[in-house]
């Protein structure tokens, strides 16, 4: 059953903010307060507790760095005062050592890297240095750690497998004192981070969305828009630490199963036509597009101008990774241009589970509804293909067998007559 967690930050995004949220929606306190040990961070506390925010009570999350010296850098939290500086800044090898150390559960693992990697990407081209070169100072010290990776531990022991967020996000205004001097709000670093998603500015003149919480944004997010439907199981809110009159700082979340209907999911459709391309070339660009990454990719026959006989490749991706698909259509296509446009697009959840079969394991797609009820499932041609080729049998037969398999009737087809 598909889990959702939708988020309104009706307040902008920052670390704190999301463990906050994830405390008041049923992660236990001792799994923030452990990561500092598990991420090898001996001088950093973690405390929770419960703060209200206007009128809201809202879950708390402070993580607090000892014996570093106050750092001359503005706040870099959502509305919140200067922390401590832990010292230099941290390279990513660094962070991605720590997450390493902390023996996250796969998902949450993954989901942590992902956000430190778009940290330093984005810092690298603020920069225009390599992402190896680069040591990051408000967002890499030792809170923004805690805040990544219990965040995506939060995320995944909630059971959550989908995240949605309300769109525009308010970002602040004014300018904020960081590392580097004055800088305007956004950050550039979020100006960067938040590329393809829909902001804007105010309503107060503070910085509304760090770095950190930009980052855990574009890692966990898979869907900016409105609230899918589900059937609701909770609403939690994360405090930030300044008090605003006449507005609770606070990040919310809606917590859900996904009702039996499709999901609607937002996809970036990317196109180019191409005359001069060598046709056994295509198939390498295809197979590359979906290794990367992509959803799907398509090759139609056309006639192009002059009555050429062309083809055009349209390949659909998650809005994110457009910019990196379209590099790749471009450096391994003869095309000079790639057309980039984003769609609605309903779907099933879909799943792949394996089939031991007399003949070698099978793999099998399977669509489910919202609700988790299996729609139709397919085996895999490629598995039944080979399968088939090693026992002497036909696809068909294998793809036969597969299915009696999935109805509880395991009897093998007999063999071919040769």
């Amino acid at each position: 059953m598909t889990r959702i967690l939708h988020l309104d930050p009706l307040s902008g995004a920052s670390g704190d903010m999301f463990l906050g949220l994830l405390l008041d929606l049923g992660v236990e306190a001792a799994l923030f307060e452990e990561l500092p040990e598990r991420l090898g961070l001996s001088e950093v506390e973690v405390r929770c507790g419960r703060l209200a925010r206007g009128a809201v009570d809202c879950g708390r999350v402070e993580v607090l760095v000892h014996g570093a010296h106050e750092s001359p850098a503005g706040p870099r939290d959502a509305a919140d005062p200067p922390r401590a500086d832990p010292g230099h800044g941290r390279t990513m090898d660094e962070m991605m050592g720590a997450l390493e150390r902390a023996n996250l559960s796969p998902r949450a693992g993954s989901l942590a890297r992902r956000a430190v990697e778009a940290l330093f990407v984005a810092e690298s081209e603020v920069h225009g240095r390599d992402v190896d070169e680069i040591h990051l100072h408000e967002a890499g010290g030792d809170d923004a750690l805690v805040d990544i990776a219990g965040t995506c531990a939060g995320i995944d022991h909630l059971g959550v497998t989908r995240v949605s967020c309300s769109v525009p996000i308010p970002l602040g205004g004014g300018t904020v004192d960081a590392a580097h001097g004055v800088l305007p709000v956004p950050a550039p670093a979020v100006a960067l981070l938040l590329r393809g998603i829909q902001v804007r500015g105010g309503p107060t003149s503070r910085e509304l969305v760090t770095p950190t919480g930009a980052a855990l944004l574009v890692a966990v997010v898979d869907e900016f828009g409105p609230a899918p439907g589900m059937k609701l199981l909770a609403a939690g809110h994360g405090a930030g630490t300044y008090e605003e009159p006449g507005r609770a700082n606070a990040l919310r979340g809606l917590l859900g199963v996904a009702s039996g209907e499709p999901v609607e999911r937002t996809v970036s459709v990317l196109e180019c036509t191409v005359d001069d391309m060598l046709p056994q070339d295509i198939p390498v660009l295809i197979e590359r597009l979906l290794g990367e990454g992509a959803r799907d990719a398509c090759v139609e026959p056309v006639v192009m101008k002059k009555g050429r006989i062309g083809q055009r490749i349209t390949v659909l991706c998650d809005p994110e990774h457009e910019r990196a698909t379209a590099e790749r259509v471009l450096r391994e296509s003869s095309s000079l241009g790639v057309r980039i446009r984003r769609e609605r697009r309903l779907e099933w959840d879909r799943e792949t589970v394996v089939v031991e079969t007399p003949w070698g394991p099978v793999r099998v797609k399977r669509a489910l509804d919202g609700d988790g009820r299996l729609v139709r499932e397919q085996p895999e041609f490629e598995d039944c293909r080979e399968a088939a080729t090693r026992a002497g049998l036909t696809v068909e037969e294998v793809r036969a067998g597969v299915r009696r398999q999935l109805d509880g009737r395991d009897e093998p087809p007999g063999p071919v007559d040769s």
